[in-house]
């Protein structure tokens, strides 16, 4: 959907099995989120962004590919820690007239491989990546995948298809993620390790509500939080999610921000809470909302020397 390219400088990303560990606090219902590990995801979705040559070079001694396949011009990122035995891909959000297209491609088609409804302009960009990625993935690694807007709409059915496949799906972490399937398609993924973050008011997140038909309704799946300021932020289980987000759109569409989407927010509101965060209830989120001004910057402060990254033996 709506991005820019932010770039933070040589990155340094922790995914591992404390990753897992920390998703499944989340999905045993009382979380504990680390947000630590979730601004590092968040990190990854970003430095999606970047070219080729910029993201290689951050990761010497391991096994690092870029590309963009078929003509959707989605990049994708799949890093692989062979002593580790993981991997981890990351999917660029929209950066193009040509991704931009695949966002308004709203038409609801029933997916061959998964046979649920799907977003045709995602599951085109998915579809591409699925075939390229997956010769080159290892079966029995622990996978993760990440991705900002349209990026995350691709990892989570990514997510799809490799659960379908029998790999080890440990994590999926999407920012500012639209919907990609119907109530159907979110019913049959409920128990799919996926956790969607979104920023405050985020207008993507609410994207897209019905099919270009009319004819479907999308909704989403996964786990969900949103943050907001400072510590804040709400927690939704998987039921919550699916059952609240059809019409969502209408139901908040005077609230809905544009700017909110941009990662460099989602990047500070994540900053805020690396110390812990505080979870508040939905009635409540509304204090702790604050708004900016559009093309205000949010990346002073940006962190990108973590000492824990995929390479460490943590």
């Amino acid at each position: 959907m709506i991005a820019r390219r932010y770039v933070t400088g040589a990155l340094t990303v922790a995914l591992g099995i404390a990753l897992a560990v920390g998703h499944a606090a989340l999905a045993a219902g009382t979380p504990k989120v680390n947000f630590k590990l979730i601004y590092q995801a968040a990190l990854l979705s970003n430095q999606a962004y970047q070219g080729k040559s910029e993201i290689i070079g951050d990761y010497p001694g391991l096994s690092a590919w870029v590309a963009t396949p078929g003509h959707t011009d989605v990049q994708y990122v799949l890093i692989i820690n062979d002593k580790r035995k993981a991997q981890v891909i990351a999917v660029r959000g929209t950066d193009n007239n040509v991704n931009w297209n695949l966002d308004m491609d709203t038409r609801s088609v029933e997916d061959q491989k998964d046979g649920i409804l799907m977003h045709q302009g995602f599951r085109k960009a998915a579809e591409a990546i699925y075939h390229n990625v997956k010769p080159r993935l290892k079966r029995d690694y622990r996978t993760y995948l990440t991705g900002h807007s349209l990026g995350g709409a691709v990892a989570a059915i990514l997510g799809t298809y490799l659960i379908d496949d029998g790999y080890h799906i440990a994590a999926i972490y999407t920012f500012g993620q639209p919907r990609f399937t119907n109530r159907a398609g979110a019913e049959r993924y409920r128990n799919m390790p996926l956790l969607r973050v979104v920023n405050q008011d985020d207008v993507v997140a609410a994207f897209p509500d019905d099919s270009a038909s009319g004819k479907h309704v999308y909704a989403h799946t996964g786990a969900a939080i949103n943050i907001l300021s400072g510590p804040y932020y709400v927690y939704f289980d998987v039921n919550q999610s699916i059952k609240f987000s059809p019409g969502v759109l209408a139901r908040y569409f005077t609230q809905i921000s544009v700017e909110d989407h941009k990662l460099e927010w989602y990047l500070k509101h994540l900053r805020a809470k690396l110390d812990g965060g505080i979870e508040v209830s939905f009635a409540e989120r509304d204090k702790y909302i604050v708004r900016v001004k559009p093309g205000l910057g949010a990346t002073t402060g940006v962190k990108t020397d973590y000492k824990t990254n995929f390479n460490s033996q943590q």
